[in-house]
């Protein structure tokens, strides 16, 4: 591959990449279970093979159609990045639905120009995502507010 087509696919290359340790890892260092009671290694295997067919998938199609260059939107990236950090920093703290609602919210920044009314609706639908699927559906023993 050209040096040119490599920096254009550079993205899908690192992904193919990290999927590849994740197999790797999974195939290597951890027991994947039966598939009834899996084990450690079963959930990194079935992601890293799932990105591992998307990237061969982009990879093709690039080689057909050739990708053009889209610059980065550092907006996007460091709101997705405060989004994550929030979550982590604020789950030990407050608990899993308000670090679920300061995720939304920095994330929120990354779509660009929202009403604070439409801001809000988003924070207030992440938060009863969040409460519906781990606490009411998967029954996760999460604390959904800490201190409370």
């Amino acid at each position: 591959m050209e040096l040119r087509r490599m920096k254009e696919n550079a993205g899908t290359l690192l992904l193919l990449a990290i999927s590849l340790v994740f197999v790797t890892g999974a195939l290597t260092f951890l027991e994947l279970g039966t598939p009834r009671r899996m084990g450690p290694g079963a959930f990194p295997l079935i992601v890293g093979l799932i990105l591992l067919c998307l990237c061969v998938i982009t990879l093709l199609k690039d080689l057909r159609l050739p990708a053009s260059y889209t610059p980065a939107d550092w907006r996007s990236v460091g709101a997705v990045a405060a989004a994550v950090a929030l979550f982590a920093l604020l789950t030990p703290a407050f608990g899993v639905l308000p670090a679920a609602g300061g995720c939304a919210f920095a994330a929120s920044f990354a779509v660009g120009d929202l009403s604070p009314v439409r801001r809000l609706a988003l924070v207030a639908g992440a938060i009863l995502g969040v409460w519906l699927i781990f606490f009411v559906g998967l029954k996760l023993p999460l604390e959904a507010f800490k201190g409370f």
